[in-house]
């Protein structure tokens, strides 16, 4: 295996002196590499996160790494994968866009694969420092994974990324948003014409999409409309096949889910689905959830929390469950306050897995009806081993049924209000043909602890 070169893990500032102590360190490592592996490629990934590196110490980096005097070829020609996220904090910003350059530039005769900018102050400037690692010769014709999370990505920043992403100056006139396999954009708060940039991008796409993240934008109805029609758009091309991964969280689908349904519709090899604070409300997750059916995936996790899912909506979330009990192992339905006990009674119902981990039901106003349906549950999840259900209104009598029943699965509970039962707000309506609120509370009150 070649070598990976790495910092030592404390969080700290790098100055010149650490850097010259890791380069020395580096260097003997990787001769006492070629001398056991003379044929072997000497280093194809460096990871440099998680240090707030000075221009002198980033000098001394790069001077290295593209050195040839002792290693010729480069080091720097050799690497493939380069974390190069959470670099400048705390730099002023002149000397922060002066690392970012420095290193970037390191790679100009590099083939990059992968690359990971995230947790770096950009901006425009910083795209322009990063340009060659993004865009230049160092992607263009190689780069398969890209990640840009928490870099303060303006609208016009996105906009930069995607010329970047999608002017075919590759080989055959081809693009480096053709070959991409993975693409994550999260926290950037991009708003609506961020997501027009992000659709940019995936116009160009190809069928090698395995992982896709825009998450984070703050974006309206009309950027997430965006974000669901290029998600279509590629579904009808039939290019979303091979795709295993999508987080779309903190987007606003409410008026568009039917978009979004057809593209997960197209997705059958997908084992993460996050669609948290999405705004889809029963109809849009009832869509969601017949999509996931009628394709068949095989879920591993999936994130419906903050989407306004009443007892209504947990119906079909019930059914996907139980069409996923082989293969889900987390389940997350945070921040759905109008769930109640009832709807947690039918969602817990549905469980009945060897494969299911990590259960979240926090802030859903469930009470002792919905507390007792969980202690219900367990008998049916052997291999569970976190369950969350803080932020509710359960009663203390329940609290220790839980406590008694789960043990140290059960995380601690310090935001539940254990004086007053969220279930004596629930009432029947006339017209509701599901199981009451009597009926739950004598059927769970048989429920040995």
């Amino acid at each position: 295996m070649p070598i990976t070169l790495k910092p030592s893990p404390e969080r700290e500032v790098l100055d010149i002196k650490k850097a010259e102590a890791m380069v020395s360190s580096w260097r003997k490592e990787l001769l006492a590499y070629q001398i056991l592996n003379p044929d072997a490629p000497l280093c194809d990934r460096i990871i440099l996160s998680n240090k707030s590196y000075t221009e002198d110490a980033i000098t001394i980096i790069a001077e290295f790494l593209t050195s040839t005097e002792v290693f010729n070829p480069s080091i720097s020609a050799g690497i493939k994968y380069a974390q190069l996220d959470d670099m400048i904090a705390s730099r002023m910003e002149e000397e922060g866009l002066a690392v970012l350059t420095a290193i970037s530039n390191v790679f100009e005769n590099s083939q990059l694969i992968e690359v990971d900018l995230s947790d770096n102050a950009m901006g425009s400037k910083g795209v322009i420092a990063c340009k060659m690692v993004i865009g230049g010769p160092a992607a263009l014709n190689s780069m398969e994974s890209l990640k840009l999370c928490n870099n303060g990505l303006s609208e016009y920043t996105m906009g930069e990324v995607a010329e970047l992403l999608t002017d075919e100056n590759g080989v055959d006139g081809s693009c480096i948003a053709q070959n991409l396999r993975c693409l994550h954009f999260y926290n950037n708060m991009s708003g609506n014409e961020g997501c027009e940039s992000f659709a940019l991008i995936m116009a160009k796409c190809s069928d090698k999409l395995e992982d896709i993240r825009m998450s984070g934008t703050r974006a309206r109805a009309e950027g997430s409309a965006e974000i669901a029609s290029s998600l279509s758009s590629l579904a009808e091309q039939k290019k979303l096949e091979k795709l295993t991964r999508l987080d779309l969280g903190d987007n606003s689908f409410g008026e568009c889910f039917e978009d979004l349904a057809s593209a997960i519709r197209a997705c059958p090899q997908l084992t993460y689905l996050n669609l948290s604070d999405c705004v889809l409300g029963d109809e849009g997750v009832e869509d969601i959830c017949n999509a996931l059916l009628d394709v068949d995936a095989p879920l591993e996790y999936l994130n419906l929390g903050g989407n306004d899912i009443t007892k209504d909506g947990a119906k079909v979330v019930a059914k996907l469950i139980q069409a996923l009990n082989s293969t889900l192992v987390t389940f997350i339905a945070d921040e759905n306050c109008e769930l109640t006990s009832k709807g947690i009674a039918i969602i817990a119902k549905a469980f009945n897995s060897q494969t299911v981990k990590e259960i979240k039901f926090n802030g859903t106003e469930c009470g002792t009806i919905g507390a007792d349906a969980i202690i219900a549950m367990k008998q049916n999840l052997p291999n569970l081993e976190i369950l969350e259900i803080d932020d509710n209104r359960i009663l203390e009598e329940a609290v220790e049924r839980l406590t008694e029943v789960f043990g140290d699965i059960l995380a601690e509970m310090e935001g539940n209000d254990d004086e007053e039962d969220a279930d004596g707000d629930l009432s029947d309506d006339e017209d509701d043909d599901d199981t009451s609120v009597d009926d739950l509370a004598a059927a769970m009150a048989n429920v040995a602890v």
